[in-house]
């Protein structure tokens, strides 16, 4: 119970990933937010969402679709992807084969990676992650690079984007630089 009347009513965003559930986002929720830095992953989402809107009688394109990212940017691409590995190494573990396959990571390449962490060897599983991951999980490079990535998760539907861990290799410089990235897209 709040000890204030809002101003508004507060927007329900519904967490989602799979087709069922992102159609029940689209029926309840005015956002839906999914946990992917892919414009494949939004493809199919987006029509589950906007089938469950209208099934309920809303307007789509009042829905929120937001990607909640893992992203990594700094001047230097190669240090801000490798700032990424750690959390994309265990994206790579808990996804399941038809996910990974979308991608071409093979489940030999995922199950090393699983292997790796179940050893508690995390640098062993971090050195394990390559291009094809970072690229399928991630959003990770310099301003340029993470830029021209968010315009193609806008043109996948996506109407907002959350700029998740890990930011960057050195977090002050990060947020800086996310805060010049998100003025370009108000």
């Amino acid at each position: 119970r709040l000890n204030y009347k809002p101003s508004r009513v507060p927007p329900i965003y519904v967490g989602a990933q799979g087709p069922k559930m992102l159609e029940v986002a689209g029926m309840v929720g005015d956002g839906v937010l999914i946990n992917a830095s892919n414009p494949k992953d939004f493809e199919d989402a987006v029509k589950y969402i906007k089938a469950g809107a209208e099934k309920a009688g809303k307007d789509p394109s009042k829905i929120d679709v937001v990607a909640y990212t893992c992203f990594s940017v700094d001047e230097d691409s190669a240090a801000a992807k490798e700032a990424a590995k750690p959390i994309v190494a265990f994206i790579v573990a808990g996804s399941p084969s038809q996910v990974l396959s979308k991608y071409g990571i093979t489940d030999e390449a995922a199950n090393k990676v699983r292997e790796a962490i179940g050893k508690g060897d995390i640098k062993g599983a971090i050195g394990l992650v390559d291009d094809t991951m970072l690229n399928a999980f991630s959003i990770a490079g310099t301003p340029s690079e993470v830029t021209s990535k968010i315009n193609e998760l806008l043109k996948a539907g996506v109407t907002q984007v959350v700029m998740g861990s890990p930011l960057g290799p050195k977090k002050k410089a990060a947020i800086d630089l996310m805060s010049g990235i998100a003025s370009k897209f108000k």
